[in-house]
């Protein structure tokens, strides 16, 4: 139905004009609605999957978590070439050390020994028993010590190596400090009682001699067990150079008898080694005050000294 006036409504509305698009009819508008919005979603949801927000917590959790694990397991890597690395080195080193070793590099071509007194170094290499061939990497030097320390004289000894060939070994002698006079020997002593060796009647050394010792067992290389000659061992090593320059024996009976007999004859009952160097002031200030009138000091009481006179 048409409602209008004039013929041109008329004819325009039995005749509509081509050029003119006819209006879309309300279904085709719904249906082209639809479509353009599914495509708006389709495009933002295209834009949401390629511009992706920042991660929550639990995957930013697990990145760190993978990237400690990356860096642990590059750790461990490193580990393993370093040890690898170090094996073989510690493997090439032996196995060289083990053939220098076994070697005749570095043989033993001169000993060199140091320190003799008593002894001749013919003596000592005799003693040492260095083994032929042998080299200052193989050398039993535990072997050789033990065979001069076998030797009374010896009281130390060490060995050392100066490459290329050469072995040196250096030793203390023991140093003799009296004569235990026995009756038909005198035996060398230090000052410990060890017995160093047995000297002739005839060989005797200017060494003071203990006598009337009890109790001496002499062995050598062993230390003596008498108590009255240690005891005088003692009281010789304790009085003063002055005095004892003037003592040329000491008789030890026993502990409380042990005297000093000086070259004059004078005779100074010392008795125990202890307050040494004030029984060697008492000593020697009789000797000077009284010379050559007196003839025995009794010095064991520092407090209460006794001196008797040609004429007492």
């Amino acid at each position: 139905m048409h409602v209008g006036t004039g013929s041109w409504s008329r004819k325009a509305t039995a005749e509509p004009d081509a050029s003119t698009p006819p209006a879309p009819s309300r279904g085709a508008a719904s249906a082209r609605g639809a479509r353009g919005g599914k495509r708006q979603k389709d495009g933002k949801a295209a834009s949401t999957q390629a511009k992706p927000g920042p991660p929550g917590p639990a995957g930013t959790a697990q990145v760190k978590r993978e990237e400690r694990e990356r860096r642990q397991s590059a750790r461990r890597r490193a580990r393993r070439r370093r040890f690898i690395a170090v094996a073989v080195i510690v493997g090439a080193l032996v196995a060289g050390a083990v053939v220098l070793y076994e070697s005749q590099a570095f043989e033993i071509e001169s000993v060199n020994v140091v320190g003799t007194a008593e002894l001749t170094e013919a003596t000592v290499l005799e003693r040492a028993a260095v083994p032929p061939g042998t080299t200052l990497l193989r050398v039993p030097a535990s072997a050789i010590e033990a065979r001069l320390l076998a030797d009374p004289w010896i009281g130390e000894v060490v060995i050392s190596r100066d490459f290329p060939s050469t072995l040196r070994i250096r030793i203390r002698e023991r140093t003799p400090v009296a004569l235990v006079d026995t009756g038909d020997a005198f035996w060398m002593v230090d000052s410990s009682g060890l017995v160093l060796a047995q000297e002739s009647l005839e060989t005797t050394r200017p060494l003071v001699a203990v006598r009337d010792v009890p109790g001496f067992e002499p062995r050598l290389g062993k230390t003596s067990n008498s108590d009255a000659l240690v005891n005088a061992l003692r009281v010789l090593g304790g009085i003063s150079p002055e005095l004892k320059s003037t003592v040329r024996a000491i008789s030890a009976p026993s502990v409380d008898e042990t005297t000093l007999i000086t070259v004059n004859g004078v005779e100074i009952m010392v008795g125990e080694a202890e307050n040494l160097p004030e029984k060697s002031v008492l000593a020697q200030g009789i000797l000077q005050e009284q010379g050559s009138g007196v003839v025995f000091i009794d010095v064991r009481s520092i407090e209460r000294p006794v001196s008797r006179g040609l004429g007492d």
